[in-house]
Formats: C-alpha cells, structure tokens, sequence
C-alpha cells in the first residue's frame, strides 16, 4: 500500500534524494527542473536554499497534472560564513574539500519546498545540520577527487563515500544527504490527508 493516496513528483535528479524517498515507503516519479543554480556574493544561505527549492518546485508544478504535490530540495554548504555550491571542476573539488578540512566545521543547510497543485499553494522550509571535518592530506584529497564523487555534490563531498574525511556529524543525517526526511515526510502526510477533506 503506498504511504501517500496522492502522485507526488520529486523535482530533482539526486539519486540520494530518490532513495531517501524510497527507503520511507514514498513512491514518486521525477521531472528535473531547469532553474539557474547560479550563486551571487551576496547571497544568505537559508533565504538562497529555500528560494531555489520553491523556484525549482514552482517550474516543475507548471507541467504536472492537477492536484499532484510537487516536492523540490536544495542543498548548500556554509564554510567560514561562505555560501559553496557543487564543484565545477576536479581542480575546484580539490579547493573545496582542501578549504573544508582546514576549517573544520561546516553547515549543510537544505531548503525544501512542496507545491500542492491543486491550488498552487507552497510549503517551504530549511534545515541545518552540522559536519565536522578531519585533517587531510593533498594525497588523499586527490585520491578521492580522482574516483568522481566530489562532482555533483554539495560541498565536493558525499557524506559516505567520503566518509573518511568526516570527524563527526550532528542533526540531521538525511539532510547532509540532500533531503531532512525526518521535517518532510510529515509535511508530505499532512498535506495528503488534508485532501481528502476538501
């Protein structure tokens, strides 16, 4: 029996977004927006992730059918007050992940929004969790740029797959992944439910 009565779309690419959803019983299919991701100097970490999230949510419930939630996540990390997006290369990968372990510690801050395309109705909210990074070599940097997985990835860096330059983690662990499960899958609930009442 699926979790939700309602389709829900997830406007996202991020396999580790889809396997969250999957991994707690929410069945869904996919349409990836095309919204810039673009990041400016003066932009605010937790207005930037949740304004993106609705903007991307916004452009993907334009082309769903009616009464569908439209579910959209996105996640950035702040290092020294510095708002850092995915890697464009393997040399800026190297720069981020180098800049990280010298900081220490960084916030993971993803901005999620829901759009409830029966009436174009949102729900937006962010979450911070904090990850505290060790010391590395440019060796084991480079060996880890070197398999692909920075690229892509908030931060420069997957949370398993780089596991090894992690010290220690707090809040949430989904939402260092990309997606604060444990916020939305109630909010997902109450919107369903509130459906059936109208």
């Amino acid at each position: 029996m699926a979790l939700l009565t309602r389709s829900l779309v997830l406007a996202s690419g991020s396999p580790y977004r889809a396997r969250i959803l999957r991994e707690h019983g929410v069945e869904f299919t996919v349409q990836v927006s095309d919204v810039d991701e673009d990041l400016h100097p003066k932009d605010r970490p937790e207005p930037f992730v949740r304004s993106l999230a609705a903007r991307k949510a916004m452009a993907v419930a334009a082309r769903v059918p009616k009464g569908a939630l439209v579910l959209a996540a996105d996640t950035m990390c702040v290092m020294a007050g510095e708002l850092v997006g995915k890697p464009a290369d393997h040399a800026d990968a190297r720069r981020i992940i180098a800049r990280a372990c010298a900081i220490g510690l960084q916030s993971v801050i993803s901005g999620v929004c829901v759009v409830d395309t029966e009436d174009m109705t949102t729900v937006s909210f962010a979450e911070t969790s904090l990850v505290e990074m060790k010391p590395a070599s440019l060796d084991e940097i480079d060996a880890y740029v070197a398999t692909g997985e920075p690229m892509g990835k908030c931060g420069a860096l997957c949370i398993e797959s780089g596991a090894g330059f992690v010290k220690s983690w707090r809040g949430s662990f989904a939402n260092v992944m990309g997606l604060p499960i444990e916020r939305l899958l109630p909010l997902l609930l109450k919107l369903d439910v509130r459906a059936q009442y109208r």
